[in-house]
């Protein structure tokens, strides 16, 4: 006896409970009309921007809190409060090593400059003249007592030489010359160097001595951190940074040293306070939460709102909490928004209706289908209706379309999420200029979502959607004109990030979704495919002819669901699971054997060995609902087999007993409820035909063995509820001999078996002589 799915599963899939269906739809619809007529049902009769043609009195004295006044003060508050900073660490040590590196090079210029004063003879102004003199001026001033008109700024250093001269003998002032000209040597040297280094060191650096230039480097080094310590913001004005540099307390008093130490601080010193966006948001918090709104008192009979003025915000405040907005129910606007809702759910229904039927039923939405995507409908409107009124980018309709999309198809979710922007437009009642980015953004991430195959194409949908919404609302931004600038930024910002946001949260969302659908998206459908899985493991490891068996009839029914516009992931996964139940006791078929002794013949009991064979779609659901294989994949399991007979031993049972029960030869069904089902019940009987297929059959003989198989699933019945037609099926005979052309592994050529019986491996378990065929097919 066949074993069903559990009742839930039962109850949820079961195409009879029309009644569950009902109860979906009328909550649903009941749902969306509340959500979406919520503005409506205690909607204030005196509104924001209305002119009055009355004076409006307090009709009593009352003391009210300020709401519109409270709001702008807090507002205010928090535009008071001062950004937080955090000092970085890691900032202040890169600004140090950036301090160490330029003064290192300074340190190579000095010593290849050469130390400072270089002799005792001559001053030091003089020394440094000397070293600066060009090759001719040197020349020169050796060569002439007088300074002739060119020479004469160096008349004091000529002068200072022959002073000299007249005191020194001849080899001392020879040395003297000697060390100058050494001194001049070196210092060429580091002045072409120079030119490669910092700017900073070109113009003072080679006139400090060598304790000048140690004092300057710790001078430095002391400046740097008491400028650090201080903090630097980023965005700080440059004369502001200067001022800060220029006053501290560690400059040297030299002129040239304390210009170089500011121009050495001015070039490496960086901001090292970062926003800490978490403490102003707690500080924020503080000084929100300690407000104390000033009440309001409204003694009776005073004046809120003049006759000929328009009612503000503030005042529509005092008047609600007066109780003279005059709230109460708009029925008239509840009635258009049931009718929308109807409407819309009607629309949908004529949307998703497959018109190449004739019954023109809907679609392959189950229960579970109706139930899911009402729910995410349902909790879409809410979102939209609660974010609506406060931050319009961030409503989840994109967020809908990608998850009706990655079950269903671009299609059903394009339908959906453009009736769905249309009764949000009624709820929140936008402004053009807010709520067509959204809109754009959503249709365009439903028409993206077709049942992607990879998480990956979800996101880069949600990066197209982000760019749309933003783009789209720059564009109409511009157009009207009178968007500041500042402004425009953020609302760009925050509709790139809904876009992305979107994906995110559909991302997250489907892997809960596929346990309530009964759909399956691609993705899952890719993970159950992998051999991995404990199901394929088991059917490899312990039925390999079977596993075998399966990947000929996956790689015919994935060929034959492409050519007919089939879900080709379901099918090639449902195909793998279709014979699991054959791990329970797999030497009692055929493919299994190899050649051991066939248990049937041992047992020799008719009755028994169909029950057996029957046993691997009753126990393959056990097995599948064990592992929790997903529903839409479980229906796989008996619907390949329908409701055929197992033929082979219901002859034999006819050969002993004169009255037999035809019922318990048979499958407990139920036929193919869907293309793909239908698709995989011809693929598996086509098997073994196929692949007793010789070398030498034609194309025409092939086509016509698969055509009698195929009719003989027609006249028995078994594919009245798979939507396949008769061209169908004239479209599959060649495409299954195809694959069979591109995967023949070779078999031994059975042809009156192939023509005159069902070649299903599963209705004939054990090898059977021709004669024995031929009497069973009469």
């Amino acid at each position: 006896m066949g074993v069903s799915p559990n009742f839930i599963t039962r109850l949820l899939c079961c195409p009879s409970s029309q009644w569950l269906r009902r109860v979906t739809i009328g909550t649903t619809f009941v749902c969306l009309t509340v959500t979406i007529g919520s503005p409506f049902y205690w909607e204030p009769q005196i509104k924001v921007g209305e002119f009055v043609t009355t004076d409006i009195k307090s009709p009593k004295s009352i003391v009210i809190n300020d709401v519109e006044a409270s709001r702008l003060a807090k507002e205010r508050l928090k535009q008071e409060v001062p950004q937080v900073y955090r000092l970085d660490s890691g900032l202040n040590l890169k600004a140090m090593q950036h301090l160490e590196d330029l003064l290192t090079s300074g340190d190579r210029l000095i010593n290849l400059a050469g130390n400072l004063p270089y002799t005792n003879l001559l001053s030091y102004p003089a020394q440094l003249q000397l070293r600066m003199l060009s090759d001719a001026e040197w020349q020169s001033l050796q060569q002439k007592t007088t300074n002739p008109p060119a020479l004469r700024p160096r008349k004091e250093l000529a002068q200072e030489l022959l002073a000299q001269k007249s005191k020194l003998s001849a080899s001392a002032y020879k040395s003297l010359l000697d060390q100058i000209a050494k001194a001049r040597q070196k210092y060429q040297l580091a002045y072409q160097e120079i030119s490669q280094s910092p700017e900073l060191f070109r113009q003072r650096l080679l006139n400090l001595s060598q304790a000048e230039w140690e004092a300057s480097k710790s001078a430095a080094r002391k400046t740097l951190e008491d400028v650090l310590a201080s903090g630097i913001i980023a965005g700080l004005p440059d004369e502001i940074k200067q001022y800060r540099i220029k006053n501290s307390k560690y400059l040297p008093e030299d002129p040239i040293q304390k210009i170089l130490v500011i121009e050495l601080i001015d070039a490496v010193v960086i901001a090292n306070l970062e926003p800490d966006y978490m403490a102003t948001r707690e500080k924020i918090a503080r000084v929100v939460e300690s407000f104390q709104p000033q009440p309001v008192t409204i003694q009776a009979g005073e004046i809120i709102v003049k006759a000929g003025q328009e009612i503000t915000v503030k005042e529509f405040a005092y008047l609600d909490q007066l109780g003279l907005t005059q709230r109460r129910l708009n029925f008239v606007a509840i009635v258009f928004t049931s009718l929308a809702v109807a409407g819309s759910m009607l629309v949908f229904k004529l949307a998703i209706i497959d018109r190449s039927q004739r019954n023109f039923k809907v679609g392959k939405l189950k229960v579970r289908d109706l139930v899911a995507i009402s729910l995410i409908s349902m909790s879409s409107a809410i979102a939209c209706v609660v974010l609506g009124h406060s931050s319009i980018a961030f409503m989840p309709l994109a967020t809908m379309g990608m998850i009706l999309g990655s079950f269903y198809g671009s299609r059903l979710a394009t339908v959906t999420t453009g009736l769905g922007t249309g009764l949000v437009a009624i709820a929140i009642s936008p402004t053009v200029i807010t709520y067509l980015p959204v809109v754009l953004g959503a249709i365009m991430g439903a028409v993206l979502t077709d049942r992607p195959n990879t998480r990956s194409r979800i996101s880069i949908n949600g990066i197209v959607v982000a760019l749309i919404q933003a783009g789209s609302y720059i564009a109409l931004a511009l157009f009207v004109g009178n968007v500041a600038p500042l402004v425009l930024a953020i609302n760009a910002l925050q509709y790139a990030a809904s876009g992305m946001l979107a994906s995110m949260i559909a991302l997250g969302a489907i892997p809960y979704l596929e346990q309530l659908c009964y759909a399956i998206t691609p993705i899952r459908l890719a993970e159950l495919a992998n051999l991995d899985r404990p199901l394929l493991r088991k059917l490899v490891t312990e039925a390999p002819g079977t596993f075998q068996h399966t990947l000929f009839v996956a790689n015919l029914a994935e060929a034959g669901a492409r050519e007919l516009g089939a879900d080709t992931a379901l099918v090639r996964t449902g195909t793998l699971y279709h014979d699991i139940g054959k791990t329970i006791r797999p030497e009692y078929f055929i493919e299994n054997q190899m050649g051991q002794a066939n248990p049937h013949e041992i047992l020799n009991d008719p009755w028994a060995s169909a029950d057996i064979i029957r046993e691997h779609v009753t126990g393959g659901i056990r097995l599948a609902q064990k592992y929790r294989l997903p529903p839409l994949l479980q229906t796989f399991i008996p619907e390949h087999q329908g409701t055929i007979v197992i033929s082979y031993f219901y002859y034999q049972a006819q050969q002993r007993s004169p009255v037999v029960c035809e019922e318990h030869f048979r499958y407990s069904g139920p036929i193919p409820q869907s293309r793909e089902t239908g698709i995989v019940m011809l693929a598996d009987a086509s098997e073994a035909a196929l692949r007793s297929l010789g070398s030498d059959t034609t194309l025409e003989d092939a086509v016509s063995i698969m055509m009698r198989i195929f009719k003989s699933r027609w006249d028995q019945g078994q594919l009245a509820d798979s939507e396949l037609t008769a061209e169908d099926l004239e479209k599959l005979a060649p495409v299954f001999i195809q694959v069979w052309r591109e995967r023949n592994h070779g078999r031994i050529k059975y042809p009156d078996f192939a023509a005159k019986v069902d070649p299903s491996g599963a209705s004939l378990p054990i090898r059977c002589e021709p004669e024995k065929v031929l009497t069973v097919s009469s």
